[in-house]
């Protein structure tokens, strides 16, 4: 299974890749065979319009693409193993080729590796193909119970005939993101649970508790269901998850193993973000009836100040809080200000809210001395929000005199305060003030702008006002000896 720093976590990948043309998306799950040991499967889905479809020998047009991944030891140029796939997609009558996915499963050791992906598009020779690496560390678990990773499924039918999408008796389309948009309202997971039988005995009853908790593990009312499943070697598990309701905001799906004694086995979480278009009267409405004289939120006893408070924990605030600080808490008197402020910080450190709201607080300081400006408060910029959103980036990349490029900055987060890792922000400034706007980042929630190269050129190269800040143009080659590229890519 997958492990970083000795906590069992899960390492995904998924992701668009952009270059000047090929677009990819993959995803990658750790699975374990008692026969084979464990392996990782991945999933490769090809934007077929970003492609250069080929007419064949029989009067079909195809996309081809060349998938070669290696799994090396880190440090080294030692190869463990390296496997290179062709992927094709479905014949056409015209140049207009549908969207297609293919499955690759690689055996893995035990150990830690890098893993490395080369990706090319084999219609179009000169085209520089995309590259990504990233570090991954296999853990024999063999001895106990323990989990798959958690797969996003996009639909299931019975399998038929197998093939390289049939896993437990269904052919399962994976989903391959960890980011659901208000068009889909409802999330399906699939995963394994090993050894089962080894730990609570030869087919016995057990339960699998499936819930969406907040990026903090709190749990999300109403979303825990129980399934019940019987011990085995390996005991699958498929399950559909209502999201309708779900609000926006970073969210992780959690799946549990109970004994018959409700006593939790082993687990596994997933993280995945949510775009929720809100109804604007959808609000939190902070328990009136709550005393809270003798907590911190009781101290303040300022109104104006405690709401000036309340506005600066917008940048962390799910939207529905923030819905309730615009239009609830605006007219509100101090005691549903005070109610509010004390509820928000008990939700999220129920054995400590003031130290949490001290610990936030002096980050907002910092952010108020770092950003802010004499019109905006510094959680109100850009690179404040993310700060206190994100948490202080791991590197900081800053240019502000170079003539060739308008101010702006690079940062980049090993892992994220909401649990995503390896993402990037990049700032500018075009109005020569002390302010930078976020032009473009690798988070599929955030701006996300593929012509930032473009756009962060200085003015003498380029005028930014005459290209869309919401370009889809996917101008980016991570082998190109660009300096922006390098400074995005290989961040120090």
């Amino acid at each position: 299974m997958t492990m970083r720093n000795g906590i069992l976590v899960l390492l995904f990948l998924c992701l668009a890749i952009p270059s000047f043309a090929l677009r990819v998306f993959i995803d990658h799950q750790t699975y374990y065979s008692a026969e084979t040991g464990s392996y990782i499967e991945f999933a490769f889905a090809f934007n077929a319009k970003s492609m250069s479809p080929k007419k064949a020998e029989d009067g079909l047009y195809y996309c081809n693409a060349k998938c070669v991944i290696a799994l090396i030891l880190p440090h080294s140029d030692s190869i463990v193993k390296v496997i290179s796939v062709n992927a094709k997609s479905d014949p056409s009558l015209t140049n207009s080729v549908e969207d297609f996915m293919i499955i690759e499963r690689l055996r893995v050791p035990e150990g830690n590796f890098t893993l490395d992906f080369l990706i090319s598009d084999e219609n179009n020779p000169t085209e520089q193909g995309l590259y990504h690496q990233e570090e991954i560390s296999i853990s024999n678990l063999s001895q106990g119970s323990f989990f798959s990773d958690i797969s996003f499924v996009s639909a299931y039918t019975p399998t038929v005939q197998a093939n390289a999408f049939s896993k437990a008796g269904y052919d399962l389309l994976p989903y391959v993101s960890n980011y659901y948009p208000s068009s889909i309202n409802s999330m399906i997971i699939y995963g394994e649970c090993y050894n089962s039988n080894l730990v609570i005995g030869k087919n016995t009853s057990f339960a699998f508790a499936i819930e969406i908790t907040d990026k903090l593990d709190h749990p999300i009312s109403n979303t825990k269901r129980i399934l019940r499943a019987e011990s085995g070697e390996i005991v699958p598990f498929i399950h559909s998850i209502d999201i309708k309701d779900l609000p926006s905001g970073e969210y992780k799906v959690k799946i549990e193993m109970l004994d018959r004694s409700g006593n939790v086995v082993c687990s596994k979480r997933r993280p995945f973000s949510r775009n929720k278009i809100e109804d604007p009267k959808n609000t939190f409405i902070p328990p009136l009836a709550l005393d809270v004289s003798n907590t911190f939120a009781g101290r303040y006893t300022n109104s104006d100040s405690l709401y000036q408070h309340i506005m600066c924990l917008s940048p962390i605030a799910e939207s529905v809080e923030r819905n309730t600080i615009t239009n609830v808490l605006l007219n509100a008197d101090i005691q549903t200000r005070q109610s509010f402020m004390y509820t928000f910080w008990a939700r999220r450190s129920p054995e400590n809210p003031e130290a949490a709201w001290r610990n936030y607080y002096a980050d907002v300081l910092a952010v108020q001395q770092e950003f802010g400006t004499k019109i905006k408060a510094g959680w109100q910029t850009d690179r404040g929000r993310v700060y206190l959103q994100y948490g202080k980036p791991n590197t900081r990349i800053v240019k502000n005199n170079d003539p060739d490029y308008w101010p702006f900055e690079i940062w980049h987060y090993y892992t994220t305060n909401t649990g995503m890792r390896d993402r990037r922000f990049l700032f500018y400034n075009t109005s020569l003030t002390s302010d930078k706007e976020l032009l473009h980042s690798d988070i599929p929630s955030e701006v996300q702008n593929y012509d930032w190269k473009n756009l962060v050129r200085s003015r003498r190269m380029n005028d930014p006002t005459s290209v869309g800040r919401n370009s889809t143009n996917q101008n980016s080659d991570p082998y190109s000896r660009d300096e922006l590229e390098d400074l995005w890519y290989n961040p120090h």
